[in-house]
């Protein structure tokens, strides 16, 4: 009885010290990233596919609706969807360029917060949501409004704490400006892993998180499986590279895990649908996500008069030829609630893979308020017009819309495999590792990646 109590107590001594040895957690968000780049080996991601096979991966992971940057990215942070994250679009409604830069527009509890209010550093590299957050180390994602192009202006300005650019520039990267920190080019991504892997050796923090963007723009510019697309998957591999290397010189590989995740899937498109062309004479309007559009009433109707708009569009909708309307799928609002999506609207279209939606209501000069927002605009004439390249936003339980998922290092199952992961899941997997208490109103910790 005695040996089997000893035997028992070594066994849970042995177990809490390895689960004390995860002390470091870095999220990699690859944006647009689907799960063939890591399960076909024929994409060039060795890093990838190496850490795939060392860690845990899983078939697919579900973004939120709509599948869009900046609102799976609060997710993460949250493990919140949209209508409690605050988050439901890239962009607010009515924008002029701006996007949910600010850590102020996320209204749910964030990882961040959580981890600070537990005396532990922390780090964000061009990272969707966090500028002027509570970020120990803080590069977030910026860009000038009449300048989208430009990531190294701002992202300067808002830097925290002061001079850690500057510290990066002379140590990591050298002179940083509009040309190599624009994500017309694969030197973006390059340079934010030269960032990460600096911040990590010198300041060790417990988290870390990274983002990549040219994926996304490549994707946007030319469709779901291009050439240069290929091409960018391979840089953000390099720089991955390049981060695991900085883990192995830090001294810290033991008691440090790696998550890889994607924010959306991507669809080729071939047209663009423009639904409020449709609805003229009814007191709402359709905000346009993509492969998605969301009803809202006017500011000067009442909400008595929703049940009216409602019909009143979804009469207008049905009413098209066959072949147009198979083009997307009504989501009332009560399904909208179940998917956590902005409660404020009224009712949303999906679209089929290969349409996209646009909220003009006709022709107009194409303006560039950042990636994926030129489709707004367009010269032509018409309810549907041609279109090419690609883009995301619709019912994340699409298969185009499917992202991926690999985790790999300290307290990570060696040879897993998951069927499914969300976006939502990523913050109490986070938590769990770090060994802290997050409670999250929508994420659960998924079994199978833990030991």
């Amino acid at each position: 009885m005695k040996i089997r109590l000893f035997i028992l107590i070594c066994f849970s001594i042995a177990f809490s010290s390895g689960q004390a040895q995860i002390k470091h957690v870095i999220l990699v968000s690859i944006d647009g990233f689907h799960p063939d780049m890591y399960l076909d080996k024929g994409w060039p991601t060795p890093n990838l596919q190496q850490l795939m096979k060392k860690g845990t991966y899983a078939n697919y992971m579900l973004s939120v609706f709509p599948a869009y940057t900046h609102p799976a990215h609060a997710a993460m942070e949250t493990g919140s969807f949209p209508a409690r994250s605050g988050i439901a679009y890239n962009q607010p409604v009515n924008s002029r360029g701006e996007w949910f830069w600010y850590y102020k527009s996320i209204k749910a509890p964030t990882i961040w917060q959580a981890l600070k209010d537990r005396g532990m550093t922390t780090a964000a590299i061009m990272w969707p949501n966090v500028v002027d957050g509570p970020i120990t180390y803080n590069l977030g994602e910026i860009w000038d409004e009449d300048h989208p192009d430009d990531r190294a202006t701002p992202v300067r300005k808002h830097a925290i704490p002061k001079g850690i650019y500057e510290e990066i520039e002379q140590n990591a990267t050298g002179k940083l400006d509009s040309t190599n920190m624009n994500d017309n080019y694969f030197s973006l991504d390059e340079n934010a892993g030269r960032m990460a892997a600096y911040i990590f050796k010198t300041k060790k923090p417990a988290f870390m998180a990274l983002h990549f963007a040219t994926v996304d723009g490549e994707e946007h510019e030319f469709g779901r499986d291009a050439d240069s697309v290929r091409l960018a998957v391979e840089a953000n591999d390099r720089a991955i590279g390049d981060v695991m290397e900085a883990i192995k010189q830090s001294g810290l590989k033991d008691s440090t895990a790696v998550i890889i995740v994607g924010d959306h899937g991507f669809s080729t498109i071939h047209q663009v649908m423009r639904p409020n062309m449709l609805i003229r004479n009814v007191p709402a309007t359709f905000i346009a996500a993509g492969g998605s559009a969301f009803l809202y009433r006017f500011a000067n109707t009442k909400k008595t008069d929703e049940a009216g708009i409602v019909r009143a569009v979804t009469d207008s909708l049905n009413k098209l030829p066959a072949d147009k309307r198979k083009l997307f799928r009504i989501i009332s609002r009560k399904e909208l609630d179940e998917m956590g999506a902005d409660s404020a609207a009224l009712l949303a279209l999906t679209a089929v893979p290969g349409t996209v939606f646009s909220g003009a209501v006709g022709k107009a000069k194409a303006t560039n308020y950042g990636p994926g927002t030129r489709i707004q605009n367009d010269p032509l004439e018409g309810v549907l017009i041609p279109a090419t390249g690609g883009h995301h936003g619709y019912d994340p339980n699409i298969a185009d819309m499917h992202t991926g998922f690999i985790a790999y290092g300290a307290g990570i199952n060696k040879g897993g495999h998951i069927k499914e992961m969300r976006v939502v899941d990523i913050a109490p997997l986070i938590a769990k590792l770090l060994g802290i208490e997050f409670n999250t109103p929508d994420g659960k910790l998924v079994e199978g990646i833990i030991k």
